[in-house]
């Protein structure tokens, strides 16, 4: 496999107006849900809970978690109450909207050859959507996901962050493993799509004819459906895995997505799992959480303080690989280890955020790497990061 293929789906997979079909869905949801609550009042919740899945930035809950959290209380019910007629919504009332959208066929004919190739294919849609509402739409372009192997659809149950977040792109391929091919996005938004992943480091390819500016002819190429497999040939060809980008914005992103990916990778670990190796010699995924939280909390964020008080300070070499036996990792909790390393990225990445270009540019002087500076020890940390999360993913498929 040469290559990983990250597509939208309205309006590049299925002909779907977004701006035509969102209105008609919450009408018929609102409508399906009258009986319960007064149209306006139902929709202002569903609109607010909708926003913190778009704003989240915390990797330990799931979009659907976060919006659970928003929109239930706020309706004074209960999942559990209200699971049932918005799961009949979705069986009985949901597919009457598949009359405003239409299939591709050129999205059909580039699919059918992009699997012939053995790309890697990721349904990169937006995830504010239960999964029922996304595999139905693929349905509706014909392409079922009975049919069709996508190694990944993105929904709000799989998912922390959302677009135009370049941390939805990150954890996309931390739950793949961060392969070591090229990745590339392929979608119709240049402030969802294409921006966010080019940030991110991913090659683009713009769908002309839709909305928004043309864009940067520099930052993504831009042709039609047709145009898709002999990019996507050229790009294959030359190799090149997605590079660890040395800007602040793609550094954070991908230090966000790692303990999501891990979550969303784990969850449905047996404690059987957490503690299985694939080999002797090798971490299993508990011991691998537990370096990564420590590495965390006991290296990584004290040197950055120190850089970051302008101390240039002298790092001395490490060895935490030890810590693995010294430290007992194996028989530790893998689920308690990995909210553990949550909590210390978290704070980690509270420490970045709030630096502007000089701060990130604070010298350090390292005993391996020689002088350096925080921003390239930060892009150290994603490497290890997905040397890890390889490791996890690995343990899981290998």
């Amino acid at each position: 496999m040469s290559l990983t293929l990250l597509i939208d789906l309205d309006d590049t997979l299925l002909q779907n107006d977004i701006n035509v079909f969102l209105p008609h869905y919450l009408k018929a949801l609102s409508s399906h849900l009258s009986d319960r609550y007064a149209g306006d009042v139902f929709l202002h919740h569903l609109l607010e809970a909708t926003q913190g899945m778009v704003e989240n930035r915390n990797p330990r809950y799931t979009a659907e978690e976060v919006f659970d959290q928003a929109f239930y209380p706020a309706l004074k019910t209960t999942k559990q109450d209200l699971g049932t007629p918005i799961n009949t919504f979705y069986e009985e009332v949901f597919p009457s909207l598949r009359t405003l959208t239409s299939p591709r066929p050129a999205a059909i004919q580039m699919m059918q050859e992009a699997l012939s190739r053995g790309y890697q294919v990721v349904v990169a849609t937006n995830p504010l959507f239960p999964a029922t509402a996304i595999r139905q739409r693929l349905e509706w372009a014909g392409l079922s996901p009975r049919d069709y192997p996508f190694a990944l659809i993105t929904t709000y149950e799989n998912m922390h962050f959302t677009k135009p977040n370049p941390a939805y792109y990150a954890e996309i391929l931390g739950q793949l493993g961060w392969p070591d091919w090229p990745a590339v996005m392929v979608g119709n938004s240049w402030t969802d799509d294409i921006l966010p992943a080019a940030a991110l480091g991913l090659q683009t390819f713009f769908l002309t004819g839709a909305e928004g500016n043309s864009g940067d002819l520099n930052l993504s190429l831009q042709g039609k459906l047709e145009d898709v497999i002999p990019w996507l040939e050229g790009v294959a060809q030359a190799g090149q895995a997605v590079p660890v980008r040395k800007t602040p914005a793609a550094l954070l992103a991908t230090l966000r997505s790692t303990p999501a990916a891990i979550d969303s990778i784990t969850r449905g670990f047996s404690a059987q799992d957490w503690q299985t190796r694939p080999a002797d010699g090798e971490w299993a995924a508990t011991e691998v959480v537990c370096h990564m939280r420590d590495v965390d909390a006991e290296i990584n964020l004290v040197r950055f303080e120190r850089i970051i008080r302008g101390e240039n300070p002298f790092l001395p070499g490490i060895n935490s690989d030890d810590w693995a036996a010294e430290r007992g990792y194996a028989q530790e909790d893998g689920p308690v280890a990995l909210r553990q390393f949550q909590d210390a990225r978290s704070r980690l990445i509270d420490l970045l955020e709030s630096l502007d270009e000089a701060g990130w540019n604070q010298p350090a002087r390292h005993a391996i790497f020689g002088p350096t500076t925080l921003l390239e020890l930060v892009s150290f940390s994603i490497t290890h990061d997905r040397n890890h999360l390889q490791q996890i993913w690995c343990n899981l498929y290998a």
